[in-house]
């Protein structure tokens, strides 16, 4: 694991090993830079503002970031993160699964 920071945002990079970092990067694909903790609104928002209409999936968000879903095989851990407090949490999968929360909600979509 390491941190990347963008935006004022500082993302966890999770990896299984060091030697497949990049590879896992590659997967998750790229930091959004919408994200910032200059903006007003919480992530939720910025994510609408940016991607305009996110299209809602059913599906379970853990605490540490574990996406449950009962049509996937296995569970999803996410390989990107970031926590912005009082803004929100943003977990990334692989395959453009994003999942979005916050106090009041969580929202998962898939960004291709």
């Amino acid at each position: 694991m390491f941190i990347h920071h963008v935006n004022g945002i500082d993302w966890l990079v999770i990896t299984a090993f060091e030697e497949l970092k990049t590879m896992f990067i590659e997967e998750a694909g790229t930091i959004p830079s919408c994200f910032s903790t200059a903006s007003e609104l919480n992530l939720i928002d910025q994510a609408k503002r940016t991607y305009r209409y996110l299209p809602t999936l059913s599906g379970v968000i853990t605490d540490i970031g574990t996406y449950q879903r009962q049509g996937n095989e296995e569970d999803l851990t996410p390989q990107l993160a970031c926590l912005v407090e009082g803004r929100g949490r943003v977990f990334i999968y692989h395959g453009g699964f994003v999942a979005f929360v916050d106090d009041e909600q969580t929202f998962i979509t898939r960004i291709d």
